[in-house]
């Protein structure tokens, strides 16, 4: 039986998930394996079948994988501001609207509403 580890980096994971791949484990056997060590703070199957796939492809950087994706354009706390001055200089404004005018989608826009700026009722 092995210890369990309360909280595991994303980088830890994948030099392990890079570890146990160069071994010649499967996916699953690597989700188990991390599953046992880090319990409920593992990623994602799917998550390891990418990784599984990218060090298929030649990836061996582990570190660089966090600029993976649509780049950032704004930190939370800009837009939240942007968002707030937009909803309380027009209260009846729609989600969309000031979806399209911040240009972030929908579901962003409602948990900046609802979650950061903890307002409740917003129009659709």
């Amino acid at each position: 039986m092995s210890r369990q580890l309360q909280v595991g980096s994303k980088l830890q994971m994948r030099a392990v998930i890079h570890f146990l791949w160069a071994k010649r484990c499967n996916c699953t056997d690597i989700y188990r394996q991390l599953n046992e060590v880090y319990g409920e703070n593992t990623m994602s199957r799917q998550a390891i079948a990418k990784w599984c796939n990218m060090f298929e492809n030649g990836c061996t950087d582990t570190d660089n994988a966090e600029l993976e994706g649509r780049s950032s354009t704004a930190t939370i706390s800009e837009i939240a501001a942007r968002v707030n001055e937009s909803i309380l200089a027009n209260r009846r404004v729609a989600v969309d609207e000031i979806a399209n005018k911040q240009d972030i989608s929908h579901g962003s826009m409602y948990n900046f509403t609802a979650k950061h700026l903890e307002f409740n009722k917003v129009c659709a």
